[in-house]
């Protein structure tokens, strides 16, 4: 008789909770998406000091491997097989987010076990630094391993697919998805319009970790002088992790700006759930600097068009997605102050070009649509009866 269990799905990623990244958010959400359609999930990551090897959050079960060390931000992970074979146990699939420099092994194991693979290719490995050129010079070959073994290939635009030659590699596996964006409740949306408007300071917002892929040092130039652009005062606000960004130190430099600005700069730490929905609804624009090759996407744009907040990004291949299919902001020249500049001062005086509804912005970029290669896959395997026990 065919097991009815519906299939399991396994997340493989370098870190997760509490770890906090783009990458980590939408694997979280992609697992819980799985669990609220019924279907068990579990991920398996590095266990970096203060961690539990085991536990379940939000239903998912969290399995990390030890960790005997870095190489920048890569952990080595010498008991990783033996974690994901115990890990497969009632999965009938494995989803790998890369980079991840045991995309390759993972890949293989999974194979070897009889389960299906899918890739979500989030972003490429940064080359900003020599521990980072390294780490792609070892990941690579993983990487190509694993895109070989794939079943298929999520990536999360065709605008970055097209820049990007580990997708050029696979062209026929691909398919395009963004990655999974948390949604907060109903009445958590739109806060920035509801806010009365007068005439005291405007404020301007970057939420993500304080490192050096994420060219602070071009939006703390383009700051300066801001104020004097759109005639008011402007402040700028910062969020998200510091000093515990696994392999930085660069975030040193931006919180000594902040420290010598006179409050003109604010930074606010780490901020989750309502704290962060509410820390999005008092901007009003918020900005993606960021010229590193490493970006593909930039959730925290969507995040802050769910409170209304438009959005001035880098254009760069994927990352200019959210603000062209909306048209909620501007996009501007990549490590170009000026011109960065120049577009916050555009959408602070004259708004910006659109703003898309809920209905617009779930269609685009709600779980269904960001998980729908992996919930087909899914049905496909329930289909044939080959859901694992």
């Amino acid at each position: 008789m065919p097991d009815t269990t519906p299939p399991g799905l396994l997340v493989c990623l370098s870190y997760y909770h509490p770890n906090v990244s783009g990458l980590t958010i939408s694997a979280a959400e992609q697992a819980e998406a799985f669990v609220r359609r019924g279907h068990p999930a579990a991920v398996i990551s590095a266990r970096p000091k203060g961690t539990k090897s085991r536990e379940v959050i939000n239903g998912v079960r969290v399995f990390r491997s030890w960790m005997a060390g870095r190489i920048g931000k890569a952990p080595l992970l010498p008991l990783y097989p033996l974690t994901m074979w115990r890990a497969l146990d009632g999965m009938a699939m494995v989803g790998i987010h890369m980079p991840c420099p045991e995309a390759g092994m993972a890949a293989l194991i999974a194979r070897l076990r009889g389960r299906r693979v899918m890739i979500s290719y989030v972003t490429s490995i940064s080359t900003a630094d020599r521990a980072s050129r390294i780490v792609r010079a070892i990941a690579g070959v993983s990487h190509l391993v694993a895109g070989v073994l794939a079943d298929r290939i999520q990536v999360v635009s065709k605008d970055y697919a097209d820049n990007s030659t580990f997708c050029r590699l696979f062209r026929r596996k691909l398919r395009y998805a963004v990655i999974p964006t948390p949604f907060p409740p109903e009445d958590q949306l739109f806060q920035a319009l509801k806010r009365p408007k007068g005439d005291g300071p405007l404020h301007i917002g970057y939420v993500g970790r304080l490192a050096r892929q994420k060219s602070l040092g071009v939006l703390l130039d383009a700051f300066e002088g801001l104020s004097d652009a759109v005639g008011r005062v402007v402040v700028l606000h910062l969020c998200g992790p510091a000093a515990d960004i696994i392999g930085e130190t660069d975030w040193q430099k931006t919180l000594q700006a902040a420290n010598a600005s006179d409050g003109r700069i604010r930074y606010h730490g780490v901020l989750h759930g309502t704290d962060l929905q509410a820390f999005y609804g008092g901007l009003d624009l918020m900005v993606l600097p960021s010229t590193d090759r490493q970006e593909s996407f930039g959730l925290v744009q969507v995040e802050a068009m769910l409170q209304g907040v438009p959005v001035v990004a880098s254009d760069l291949a994927g990352m200019r997605e959210p603000v062209r299919q909306t048209g909620m902001g501007l996009l501007s020249k990549p490590g170009d102050a000026d011109d960065l500049r120049a577009c916050m001062a555009k959408v602070l005086t004259e708004g910006p070009p659109e703003r898309a509804d809920l209905a617009r912005l779930r269609a685009l970029f709600g779980v269904e649509t960001a998980c729908a290669p992996y919930f087909e896959l899914a049905d496909e395997i329930a289909a044939r009866g080959k859901g694992q026990s």
